[in-house]
């Protein structure tokens, strides 16, 4: 409504222009149908002040429109992910995954699962939405969280237990250090420490580091020492060369200075 005053408003305001320039060409004044259309512009002109829409109202539909949208965009978010998680919960419902172990072969996980694959490449399986992705033929990863949970935490224990194994043997190498460079004379000093016996070709001196690790110390008669870690296994197999030197046979003198006067 307020588009068809408007409309008007703006038509008699040329017709009133144009009349009147007509009257005083050729009448040499306004005349009273002039003076009617000018009414006419008047009362649209107040027609469309009272049907314009409140600046409030303009502000509140605006408001409406975009709660309106934001809603409709919500309900599709919570529809997909609504959708998503029924997906998820009928792959799980369908397949077990609950016997799958990295490093598994492709064949052990399928047999982990009881099904053949939907889909199957060189490095995936495919079972529905769900992929199991493999590295020279073992499992390194999956879409499925309960599955990469343990794949994540033996990545953990394992990347722990070589931090634990380097600082072990970074250890042991100090230690062995020490033990290899001490004298013959201060070794068979402490037999409490140090266990010794006789070998073909010189003499074994074995030191507990801890608890079912050893240190073993042979000394041989061309003059040298070597250093073995031992972890006391049935065999008696020694385990890594950890120090080689020269046999130090007697404990270095030690020297006492004096001082006599002086400040």
């Amino acid at each position: 409504m307020t588009s068809l005053f408007t409309l008007v408003f703006l038509a008699s305001i040329v017709w009133f222009f144009v009349a009147r320039r007509k009257d005083k060409k050729v009448n040499g004044k306004i005349t009273k149908n002039t003076w009617y259309i000018l009414i006419l512009t008047t009362v649209s002109f107040i027609l469309v002040g009272f049907t314009a829409p409140k600046a409030d109202t303009v502000a509140e539909y605006t408001k409406q429109k975009k709660s309106a949208a934001k809603t409709s965009s919500s309900i599709k978010e919570s529809s997909k992910v609504t959708s998503s998680k029924q997906s998820s919960s009928k792959t799980e419902n369908k397949y077990d995954f609950s016997k799958i172990k990295f490093n598994m072969t492709m064949d052990q996980v399928i047999s982990a699962i009881g099904k053949q694959p939907t889909d199957k490449s060189d490095y995936e399986l495919y079972y529905d939405d769900d992929d199991f992705d493999f590295n020279d033929g073992k499992l390194i990863g999956s879409s499925v969280k309960s599955v990469q949970d343990k794949i994540d935490n033996k990545f953990k224990a394992e990347s722990s237990s070589r931090k634990k194994e380097e600082a072990n043997k970074s250890s042991q190498k100090s230690q062995a250090q020490y033990f290899g460079t001490r004298s013959v004379e201060y070794v068979q000093k402490h037999p409490a420490a140090y266990n010794s016996g006789k070998i073909n070709n010189g003499m074994e001196y074995m030191y507990m580091i801890d608890k079912g690790s050893y240190l073993v110390r042979y000394d041989t008669d061309d003059g040298y020492t070597n250093v073995y870690s031992y972890d006391g296994n049935s065999e008696n197999k020694l385990g890594y060369a950890l120090y080689t030197g020269r046999t130090i046979f007697n404990q270095p003198a030690t020297k006492k200075y004096y001082y006599i006067g002086g400040k």
